[in-house]
């Protein structure tokens, strides 16, 4: 009976250190796929906007309305950036602006490089700006 209970034992030590292997062991790595990262940066010379429109990291529309602008830039117009990484590629990237005052700007970087912007002025002014 003793002799069992240590064959059990150890029966129960072995399949336990071998699971611990299989879940711990670091896992392959996974293969690196080329990326880029988007910055859409939005500008209006009032903090609380109309809407907003753009592609999303996997090309589907996004929306917002009541856009509310957090940053002050140089000029003293209100700003904020939308910032995501995408699979690098050929699909465009969009983005639309509608201003609560009369300026409207859209500046679209594609790893740090200002790819296409747009300034709009005028009462509740519209800024457009694609890539590609």
């Amino acid at each position: 009976m003793a002799r069992a209970l240590l064959f059990r034992l150890l029966l129960t030590f072995a399949v336990s250190a071998f699971a611990c292997l299989l879940v711990f062991a670091p896992a392959a790595a996974a293969p690196t796929a080329d990326t880029q990262r988007i910055t859409i940066t939005l500008t209006s010379d009032q903090q609380y906007n109309g809407a907003a429109v753009w592609t999303d990291a996997d090309g589907r529309l996004r929306t917002q309305s009541d856009v509310p602008l957090t940053q002050r830039d140089s000029h003293g117009n209100w700003t904020a950036s939308v910032v995501y990484t995408r699979a690098a590629g050929d699909l465009p990237v969009d983005a639309l602006f509608q201003s609560g005052g009369r300026l409207s700007r859209c500046e679209i970087e594609v790893d740090a490089e200002s790819v296409a912007d747009h300034t709009a002025h005028g009462a509740r002014a519209t800024s457009a700006c694609r890539t590609g």
